[in-house]
């Protein structure tokens, strides 16, 4: 995996209904180079599937991340067994350093107690740190009986064509075309790639950075990473409460980890920098998409 393939993968995180052609242009390729790496990635299960949530807004969520402290070496799995039950949770998985990492969502605000309880009061769990996350929030929006039949079309194949829509709904292409173009700005929806980056041929870490708020902010701070490291930086899990975010890395070699940690340390900003390997994750259905489907049942 390389910077392009990197480049792909992020703009259809942020809209995978972005067009070959509008990602060419971004990365100075063909869009017929484009729509060959889109095919290898889907072909390797580094691009899992495409997908459409409710947007944070529209679902009334907020997200979690905890990373757990368990009672020893071999008793991860038992733990995270115990915690994927839970119908908040929608991935967690193991860490290389004997922690786990626990994402979650759950409707309304100030739902960290009740998550960080249910945490512990699983065996084998000695200790917790929770984080209220930072994510765009969307809009709350009220979806019109023609945008709601082609969003019926696009949760079945987020990247359908408008045409095969047109025929489907009986509408005409250029209508079609409009009420996307509608839905993909309206703020009420997500349309995204689910990935699975282990399944590439690069190495994926995460750069656990604490920095020093009185230097920057969160903005800055990723806007540095993206800028120095944007052959490797992929995306960051921000804290909304300390000064503290999850980076996502892809390097070549396991040397790499090393250098890129040392580099990120001396950032006139950076307090520290811990390197973490995810292992394989857990996942279960997101609320957000669920919600969305409950939406979609309650227009009959």
């Amino acid at each position: 995996m390389d910077s392009v393939d990197i480049g792909i993968l992020r703009a259809l995180g942020e809209n995978c209904r972005a067009s070959y052609q509008e990602m060419g242009r971004n990365l100075g390729m063909t869009a017929n180079a484009v729509k060959k790496r889109v095919n290898k990635l889907v072909e390797s299960g580094t691009i899992h599937n495409f997908v459409v949530y409710l947007s944070p807004e529209m679902a009334d969520i907020e997200f979690y991340l905890a990373i757990v402290n368990t009672v020893g070496i071999g008793i991860e799995e038992k733990v995270l067994e115990k915690v994927v039950e839970d119908p908040h949770v929608f991935s967690t998985g193991r860490l290389s350093d004997g922690n786990c990492i626990v994402f979650a969502e759950y409707e309304g605000s100030e739902n960290e107690s009740k998550f960080e309880q249910f945490l512990q009061e699983i065996d084998g769990i000695t200790g917790v740190e929770i984080h209220n996350l930072l994510s765009p929030r969307g809009k709350k929006v009220d979806f019109k009986p023609l945008q709601i039949r082609v969003l019926r079309c696009l949760v079945e194949d987020p990247r359908i064509a408008a045409t095969e829509i047109a025929t489907k709904t009986g509408l005409t292409p250029r209508r079609v075309r409009r009420i996307i173009k509608e839905l993909l700005e309206g703020g009420g929806l997500n349309f995204v790639a689910r990935l699975n980056l282990n399944a590439g041929p690069g190495i994926i870490y995460y750069a656990q950075i604490v920095w020093n708020k009185d230097r920057a902010t969160h903005t800055e701070v990723e806007y540095w990473l993206d800028k120095e490291f944007a052959g490797e930086y992929f995306d960051s899990h921000i804290s909304a409460s300390a000064p503290m975010m999850l980076s996502l890395f892809v390097v070549e070699h396991l040397r790499d980890v090393e250098l890129l940690s040392m580099k990120i340390s001396q950032g006139p900003m950076i307090e520290s920098v811990k390197a973490i390997f995810p292992f394989p994750t857990k996942k279960n259905v997101r609320l957000q998409r669920s919600k969305l489907e409950q939406l979609l049942n309650a227009f009959g």
